[in-house]
């Protein structure tokens, strides 16, 4: 009985959907700072540069995430995040998360530019769709 008062309980908990919460002022600021450092990269137009730029947007996705959902790992925020996003746009970060695990952990994977930069557009959707302001 005092583990089901006190949170003991963790087959309810995993049962359960987690909330979302909403980004503050200050992660809406955080993220559009650093997403200003990920577009120099992508200016810089170099393949390890814009390559660079897909692990940092995912690194701020995560960081973001981490703001209004709950999980281990990003793949669980993520999931528990679901209801922040349109579903075209949570489609797309899971599209772009994918893309960047391949590139770091598939050998023989190779992220063109034109990918890449279509890989930063989904990652933009998904900041701009926690509300913060990134230039179109």
């Amino acid at each position: 009985m005092f583990l089901g008062l006190f949170g003991g309980n963790k087959s309810s908990e995993r049962g359960r959907r987690a909330t979302t919460g909403f980004l503050k002022p200050y992660d809406k600021a955080r993220i559009t700072s650093e997403w200003g450092r990920i577009e120099q990269l992508v200016s810089a137009g170099s393949p390890s540069a814009i390559k660079e730029a897909v692990l940092a947007a995912d690194k701020l996705l995560d960081y973001a995430l981490a703001q209004i959902s709950s999980g281990e790992t990003m793949g669980e925020r993520l999931k528990n995040s679901f209801s922040a996003f349109p579903r075209d746009v949570y489609q797309g970060l899971w599209d772009a998360h994918k893309a960047r695990n391949a590139m770091v952990h598939e050998i023989n994977y190779d992220l063109s530019v034109l990918m890449a930069k279509e890989v930063l557009g989904k990652f933009k959707r998904g900041f701009m769709a926690l509300g913060a302001s990134l230039s179109n």
